[in-house]
């Protein structure tokens, strides 16, 4: 797995099996040296950074509590730099420092991505048409705790909070369960004894590590969320939890007919580490606990989905290789719904402007005014919604403008796209700043030979492209450093007729987009 001699070889087990844990579960001196350590796991994201600079971006979204480890999260796609109107999907690991399956798995997937792109047309789409986003490790602390070999490395699922303030990091009275963490139910939830590993820490967000994923998360809108995890018993291994139930009244969430399949069909593309099928299934996450899965259904409607790789926390040997590919090669599940659906898509923007908008999308026939809002990403004003097969009522609203409905049949297959102008609210008073100086403008009508105007107050950085009606780049009309000023990008090339968008970005964090109409 560890390609091109960059990482190192570490050296094998040190020592023999120690006796069984409370749990049952045997404990070595140190994880096998398949697993990635957090050097291997840095050393390689280096590597690749240098080899595949066009389709690999990386990013450190924070830091850690105690050793302000920084925490990489990486984007696979073609342009990867540069954030496009592609649907999102975001798989994460090691949420608790002692669950590595994942990260395994997800170093297996980035490599084959990678190295298959341009070669196997199944990567190479996804690299091509999908924003993919990784987060190998996250509780990086906790992660480093169980590949110290220090006592009881094998059961630290926390991070490193000292609880007591002694400063020393004892097992199990520091570190806050992150996955309890979460400003869900958090005042309901009961475990307060900060020697319970399932401790829920002094205060909602009182993690980092867990608030630099809130924010990538409300950032990128995925249209899938997957959260790897290794289970503590055997019972609930081999699993994957989505949202949700309600045991208070019996109620599954409004998207239950559309998230149970997907479960059902990304365990039966998972194999085990034994028999080759997914012993426990899938099941519905009940929606009690202050963890991220209740958390983002809760508050955006994302599909999220939390899934047990295995049946417990660490293994030797072969066995460990053939967890992260059988999960890996069945993680690429989750791209294949995100490029092909169904569902319903498209573009908000503003009919005054032609800028994209932040705005609410509600599919009025699998709606519940208690999850949610379900927002457009910022950058685009898109948004993507998974459905069944059928017609729908889709209303698009945002601060400043009046709402619109429009109808749609989505098939069985493939993503409908179904775009918003929204026309402006004069009593608002939210759109006073389109009096400000434009930006961005085009000679109207737009055609090969005419130009693309904008103005900068100040020298910068300039990102100028062309879209069509589905948010897919056709061209790049300027990408480099501009002087202040108003400037005109003359316009090549031939386009069918129709309806365009344009979207600058400028920095110091300038963005504008508008419409144009191409007559060919």
């Amino acid at each position: 797995m560890r390609s091109g001699g960059s990482v190192r070889i570490r050296f094998a087990l040190i020592g023999a099996l120690l006796a069984a844990g409370a749990a049952g579960e045997a404990a070595w001196a140190q994880p096998d040296p398949r697993y990635w350590d957090l050097e291997e796991v840095t050393a390689q994201l280096d590597a690749w950074a240098l080899a595949y600079p066009h389709i690999f971006h990386r990013e450190i979204i924070g830091h850690t509590l105690v050793d302000q480890e920084p925490i990489w999260a990486v984007k696979i796609s073609d342009n990867a730099a540069q954030p496009e109107p592609e649907a999102r999907v975001l798989i994460k690991a090691a949420m608790h420092g002692n669950e590595a399956n994942g990260t395994n798995a997800i170093m297996f997937m980035l490599d084959r991505l990678l190295t298959r792109y341009g070669q196997s047309p199944y990567y190479t789409n996804m690299v091509d048409n999908l924003e993919m986003w990784f987060v190998p490790i996250l509780n990086v602390d906790g992660f480093k705790i169980c590949f110290s070999g220090g006592p009881n490395w094998s059961l630290w699922r926390k991070t490193k909070r000292d609880n007591n303030g002694d400063g020393q990091y004892t097992y199990p009275h520091d570190g806050v369960d992150p996955n309890r963490n979460w400003d869900y139910r958090w005042q309901e939830y009961a475990e307060t004894n900060p020697s319970s590993l399932r401790y829920k820490g002094p205060y909602p967000w009182s993690e980092p590590e867990i608030v630099v994923m809130r924010d990538l998360i409300l950032r990128e809108r995925p249209v899938l969320v997957m959260d790897l995890h290794s289970p503590d018993v055997p019972s609930i291994g081999n699993k994957i939890w989505w949202v949700w139930y309600d045991p208070s009244n019996g109620q599954y969430s409004p998207d239950a007919d559309i998230f149970q399949p997907i479960s059902i069909a990304l365990g039966n593309r998972c194999e085990t580490e034994t028999s080759g099928v997914y012993v426990n299934g899938s099941g519905p996450s009940y929606n009690e606990l202050p963890k991220e899965q209740c958390w983002v259904y809760k508050n955006t409607g994302i599909c999220a989905f939390l899934m047990e790789i295995s049946l417990q926390y660490w293994w030797t040997g072969a066995t460990v290789d053939t967890i992260a590919a059988r999960t890996g090669r069945g993680l690429f599940y989750l791209m294949e719904r995100a490029l092909t659906g169904p569902g319903v898509k498209g573009i908000v923007s503003s009919a005054g402007s032609g800028a994209p908008l932040r705005a609410q999308v509600v599919v009025s026939q699998v709606h519940s005014p208690t999850i949610g809002p379900r927002l457009t990403e910022e950058s685009f004003g898109q948004y993507w919604r998974l459905l069944l097969s059928g017609n729908y009522t889709v209303t698009a609203s945002a601060p400043g403008h009046q709402p619109l409905t429009q109808s749609a049949y989505v098939g069985s297959g493939g993503w409908t796209t179904l775009n918003f102008a929204l026309q402006p609210d004069p009593a608002s008073g939210v759109e006073g700043d389109l009096s400000s100086p434009r930006l961005l403008w085009a000679d109207a009508p737009l055609r090969g030979g005419g130009s693309v105007y904008f103005r900068l107050e100040e020298p910068g950085r300039v990102s100028l492209r062309l879209l069509d009606a589905t948010g897919r780049r056709v061209a790049t009309l300027l990408d480099g450093e501009v002087g202040a000023g108003v400037r005109a990008v003359p316009v090549g090339g031939s386009l069918p007729s129709g309806s365009y968008l344009l979207l600058l970005k400028a920095d110091p964090g300038i963005r504008a987009a508008g419409r144009v109409v191409w007559i060919e």
